[in-house]
């Protein structure tokens, strides 16, 4: 009979200490920037903040979801500022798309003049 009284209080421990622990990481209301996890909404995260899948933060901080302003013009934390794209790839000029066309010139098209026309008359010369 003690034995069962034992493991009831036992019981009951273990369940606070691991409810405890769970409410304490689920409504921590994390700030800008600071981790959180996409697939409970924004609940992770303070009021006004969302949280964004770790593909949409900036790289050095991509290795988790981070809570962000939802206009991220707005953002201090660097993980939130808009999204830059590193040099070399979508920032800069496109690359070389193999070699330029050769230019043709086209013989100049003759305008309503007949071409017999600046050709000396052969009938006059004879007759002179």
């Amino acid at each position: 009979m003690r034995r069962a009284k034992r493991y009831r209080l036992v019981s009951v421990i273990v369940t606070v200490a691991v409810g405890g622990f769970v409410w304490l990481t689920a409504c921590s209301n994390y700030g800008e920037g600071e981790r959180c996890e996409f697939f409970n909404g924004n609940e992770d995260c303070e009021n006004g903040l969302q949280c964004l899948p770790k593909a949409q933060v900036n790289r050095g901080y991509d290795n988790s979801d981070r809570c962000c302003p939802p206009n991220r013009a707005n953002a201090t934390h660097p993980a939130c500022t808009i999204l830059q794209a590193p040099i070399g790839t979508d920032s800069g000029p496109p690359g070389e798309t193999g070699p330029a066309p050769e230019a043709s010139v086209d013989a100049p098209t003759e305008t309503g003049t007949d071409a017999t026309a600046d050709a000396p008359d052969d009938a006059e010369d004879d007759g002179g």
